[in-house]
């Protein structure tokens, strides 16, 4: 049968997405063979339910092994296929449990599945699953099941999004065929690549543990879920020629989606690959990066704060991370300097001028950055960093160790407050995640053996959808309240807002001067007033833009190659000022 086919220059870094020939109508059953599979992307509107699809023939529950296999990408070879001793061009070997619920496929989980940060198999990734469709086209009895899912990497920061689907019946699946479409900036695997092929799939089994319990908790997500709305909504809103400028600096081929929350809805402009727009944008996750920094460490310690009190910005570092005690330096360093990133500790250019934010990235960052388990993490940031001659709290300098160790210190924090198997994560989805409706969102942790508490990265690691990212945008739009409840402290989230003056600890960074509790702050200069607001920032120009009127603009993206014009976000303020004058009542 001939498909849609999409020409593999079309996905190369610097290229646009070119027009794609006709195709057929459907994937019929031999197209999901392992051993017959084209390595060429087929249009993504067929791993979904066509506009005359019936109702699935059964409902789906069961388990499904799917074996290592190579992938078939463009580029056919990767710059390296041995990273930390595992190769990037295999699927990994996973076991995927799901059930139906009406005629959505549901995962039992929605964390990271860890396959490549273990010891199994040879392939680099891990896995992550989210929520799709069932539904039947007349196949001889079978029944279609798709899903978006992501490749990860337990320590890294990325997601490489893409969509499966496979065919059911009478105890039987067929193989899996899957395309991996697009992701966010890669960090040690350095390739931009999508995939398509098909991978060996068995039914391992008809039944689902706690299947009753993931209903439940999957009728929860769906009763919170954002209402998205789209672009063209937006235009007959506020008038196509307040959009007509939105985003448009970025090179096409590095957009990963975009979007705006005007009057706290979100309307979604795009989310393009090769092949279409992503299928289940509103439910993939994305590797966010450095986003994470504002919102997960942030939010932990405004939250801290809220429960316990604002004192815990000045708490001592040293008092509640043993394994600083004694060392110079980090005696003088609080809670609130490492939100700050400002902890007068460091490895790089030890002159105070010129003042910069950024200092080369030596060994030993690389050293934390591949050490697996909290405490090897917590060795090498400790020992690694020297006093700086102007202390604590005077200039930020970009440390990613800053922010791990804050959440080392806020574990053991919540242990001497609460209960000693008290953790952090656990903390974060109980006092502010779920109240506000983000439900299982994944987050890397630390790799640790036995019993030990796995530790969140908090620097980078969110695995977050759409959604979930205007609803943390939405509780700091809002000052920290929901359902008028106080859920991050009032008095330490002031400077967080929108402010007339300057706030926060110099940058030496033009478009974003000033970074104050893990968040960037923009500069907007208009004819009747000056501001500043706030921004989660994170690599690749990843930005989720808290702009006066609340409005907010999401953009996701893959700047790897540090191209300036992915930099240049004055369109995205312009349209911000266009919809709501951010000079108004001021």
């Amino acid at each position: 049968m001939k498909h849609r086919l999409i020409p593999a220059l079309a996905i190369l870094a610097g290229s646009t997405f070119s027009c794609i020939p006709a195709f057929a109508d459907r994937l019929s059953p031999p197209d999901f063979d392992a051993s017959a599979v084209s390595a060429e992307l087929i249009d993504n509107a067929l791993f979904l339910p066509p506009s005359d699809a019936k109702s699935a023939l059964a409902p789906f529950e069961g388990r499904i092994d799917l074996s290592e296999t190579a992938m078939p990408t463009a580029p056919e070879s990767f710059k390296s296929n041995d990273v930390f001793g595992r190769d990037p061009q295999l699927f990994p070997q996973v076991s995927l449990e799901f059930i139906t619920v009406g005629d959505d496929l549901v995962p039992s989980t929605q964390d990271v599945i860890r396959v490549g940060s273990t010891e199994n198999g040879k392939s680099f990734w891990d896995v992550i699953v989210q929520p799709g469709k069932v539904w039947s086209e007349g196949d001889d009895g079978w029944s279609r099941a798709s899903f978006p899912f992501s490749l990860v990497y337990m320590l890294e920061g990325e997601t490489h999004n893409g969509v499966a689907m496979f065919l059911y019946k009478d105890g039987e699946v067929s193989d899996l065929r899957y395309q991996i479409l697009t992701q966010t900036s890669p960090f040690y695997v350095e390739d931009y690549f999508t995939a398509s092929g098909s991978v060996p799939a068995t039914l391992a089994g008809t039944s689902v543990p706690d299947a009753s319990q993931i209903k439940a908790d999957y009728e929860k997500i769906v009763a919170d879920r954002e209402d998205f709305r789209t672009w063209k909504d937006l235009e007959k809103k506020v008038g196509a020629e307040a959009l007509k400028d939105f985003n448009t600096a970025i090179r096409p081929s590095e957009l990963v989606l975009d979007g705006l929350v005007v009057d706290d809805t979100f309307y979604l402009r795009s989310c393009p690959t090769p092949a279409g727009e992503l299928p289940y944008c509103e439910r993939q996750r994305f590797g966010v990066w450095s986003v994470s920094k504002s919102a997960v460490a942030a939010t932990a310690l405004l939250a801290v704060a809220e429960k316990y009190g604002p004192e815990v910005f000045n708490a001592k570092i040293a008092d509640y991370v043993p394994q600083a005690a004694g060392l110079a330096g980090w005696d003088k360093v609080t809670f609130g300097n490492a939100l700050n990133m400002a902890t007068g500790m460091g490895y790089g250019q030890r002159e105070a001028e010129p003042k910069t934010m950024w200092s080369p990235y030596s060994d030993d960052y690389y050293a934390f950055y591949e050490a697996r388990s909290a405490n090897e993490k917590l060795d090498i940031l400790l020992k690694a960093a020297k006093p700086y001659d102007w202390g604590p709290g005077v200039m930020p300098r970009y440390r990613d160790e800053d922010m791990f160790l804050l959440g080392a210190a806020l574990t053991n924090y919540l242990q001497s407050k609460e209960d000693p198997a008290s953790d952090l994560w656990t903390f974060l989805q109980a006092e502010v995640y779920e109240p506000v409706g983000i439900h299982g969102m994944p987050n890397n942790q630390t790799i640790e053996t036995g019993e030990t508490s796995r530790q969140p990265i908090m620097a980078w690691g969110l695995y977050a959808t759409a959604g979930d990212l205007v609803k943390i945008a939405r509780l700091y739009q809002n000052g920290g309240r929901h359902d008028g409840k106080q859920i991050l402290n009032a008095d330490l989230i002031t400077d967080i807002a929108v402010t007339e003056e300057p706030v926060g600890l110099p940058t030496s960074l033009d478009h974003k001067p000033y970074y104050s509790k893990a968040f960037w702050r923009y500069p907007f200069e208009g004819d009747d007033c000056s501001l500043f607001f706030p921004s989660m920032d994170g690599w690749g120009e990843n930005h989720v833009m808290l702009m006066p009127g609340g409005v907010t603009a999401i953009r996701l993206a893959r700047n790897w190659d540090g191209d300036e014009s992915a930099k240049d976000v004055t369109s995205i303020i312009r349209t911000g000022n266009a919809i709501s004058p951010f000079c108004a009542d001021r």
